[in-house]
């Protein structure tokens, strides 16, 4: 109705004004924030990053690929965490030295660029003849979030940072881009004003 498209484009939907999510109500997924590559740039990080804690699965013959989801408080299963320090976030190995980093000037400008205000649309949804149906009944418009909170809420482990690659055949590196993501249930806790629109 809007005739706004689903997009990677990293500026908000709505013009300047605010960025537009739409979930189904029963979803457990988790929300993407927006996606911003670490520093340094280049193809030598992406392949640290697949050569030391890549992994390979049989049914897809990919040599190496990570899909991983990267917190504050624990490495995971790739041996990968975050950790908020004072000017940058980085991403640590455990028993490896990293030097992979977001800088918070590049990502509190990231995060103002592409979320000056959220609407945020839920929906039932049901299959009828192999095909789903949606209904639009519930929508909210957010806004107040700011980058210390931000911070905070990575430090928490509400808000995560997912790393999405692979090698080609070729031995070239598909990315396809590192999000920051945030849980559903604390979406509403990290804006001061909440509006119901619908």
């Amino acid at each position: 109705m809007l005739e706004i498209k689903e997009n990677n484009i990293p500026l908000p939907d709505i013009k300047d004004i605010a960025e537009l999510k739409a979930y189904r109500r029963s979803t457990k997924s988790m929300l993407t924030l927006f996606t911003l590559e670490p520093l340094p740039k280049g193809g030598d990080r992406d392949r640290i990053l697949l050569d030391n804690f890549g992994y390979s699965k049989r049914q897809n013959n990919r040599a190496k690929e990570l899909h991983s989801t990267i917190s504050s408080k624990r490495y995971n299963n790739q041996n990968l965490k975050l950790s908020v320090e004072k000017d940058k976030i980085k991403v640590k190995g455990k028993n490896r030295r990293l030097n992979i980093y977001w800088n918070m000037e590049s990502l509190q400008e990231k995060f103002e660029q592409k979320i000056p205000a959220l609407i945020y649309v839920l929906a039932d949804s049901k299959i009828i003849k192999n095909e789903e149906y949606f209904y639009f009944n519930e929508a909210y418009l957010l806004d107040g979030f700011d980058f210390e909170l931000f911070k905070k809420m990575v430090r928490r482990d509400y808000i995560v940072a997912d790393f999405r690659m692979y090698y080609r055949p070729n031995g070239s590196v598909r990315n396809h881009g590192t999000g920051f993501r945030i849980k559903i249930n604390q979406l509403y806790n990290c804006f001061d004003n909440k509006i119901k629109l619908i």
